[in-house]
C-alpha cells in the first residue's frame, strides 16, 4: 500500500511510512523554526514549498 506525501508528493510505501512521516514531522519543525508565524493550514508560495521539498527529496527522506 501506498500513500502521496504532501511535501515531496512522491507515493511512500506503507513499510516505510513511518520513517517517512517522522522526516516530516522534524521538516514541519524546520519549517515553524525559520517562519514561527506559519501555520500548516496557511497558505505557502510555490517558492517556498518547493525549497523544502528540494530538501526532502535532496537528502532522499
Amino acid at each position: 500500500m501506498k500513500y502521496k506525501c504532501q511535501i515531496c508528493d512522491r507515493d511512500i510505501d506503507d513499510f516505510v511510512s513511518i520513517a517517512h512521516i517522522k522526516a516530516e514531522e522534524y521538516l514541519l519543525g524546520l519549517i515553524l523554526r525559520d517562519h514561527p508565524e506559519w501555520h500548516e493550514k496557511s497558505k505557502t508560495c510555490h517558492k517556498c514549498v518547493e525549497y523544502y521539498r528540494k530538501l526532502v527529496k535532496d537528502n532522499e527522506i
